[in-house]
């Protein structure tokens, strides 16, 4: 595996400060997201551990997850939460644009000039082929 592979996501290293409008859907109703989302490299710089300590609408919710290169898929993470859920995602990077794309969930957005801003739209699969707007998102770099 190559440091190079990884390299481009130091963008991400750091604290950010995370907010969101949560849109309603047929499972759930309207709200907000607040967050501190933490990055930092594990020894070695293969891979990055993400920490997540969110409120939807005050409710605690509480995530790791694993940044990694893949040579298959060519960049994967695999995430874990305090329900005892866990889940792989691609993850693209490319300029300041990043996707992220789950079975059940995908995420779209984009980084400022600047690189300190990051706002984007997470959208969940409703059926086969149709994907329904979840929550507005955007992180500030602390």
């Amino acid at each position: 595996m190559s440091n190079n592979q990884m390299g481009k996501f130091e963008v991400f290293i750091g604290t950010w400060n995370t907010t969101g409008a949560v849109l309603e859907t047929a499972l759930n109703p309207a709200g907000t997201l607040s967050a501190t989302d933490m990055y930092g490299w594990l020894p070695g710089k293969h891979f990055i551990q993400h920490h997540v300590d969110a409120r939807f609408d005050g409710k605690p919710s509480r995530s790791m997850e694993v940044i990694g290169y893949d040579a298959v898929k060519q960049q994967h993470a695999r995430s874990y939460d305090d329900q005892g859920s866990t889940d792989v995602f691609v993850v693209e990077l490319s300029g300041r644009r990043f996707k992220i794309t789950g079975k059940a969930v995908r995420f779209d957005g984009g980084f400022d000039a600047s690189q300190n801003r990051l706002t984007g739209l997470w959208e969940l699969k409703v059926s086969r082929a149709r994907w329904q707007p979840w929550i507005q998102l955007k992180l500030v770099r602390a």
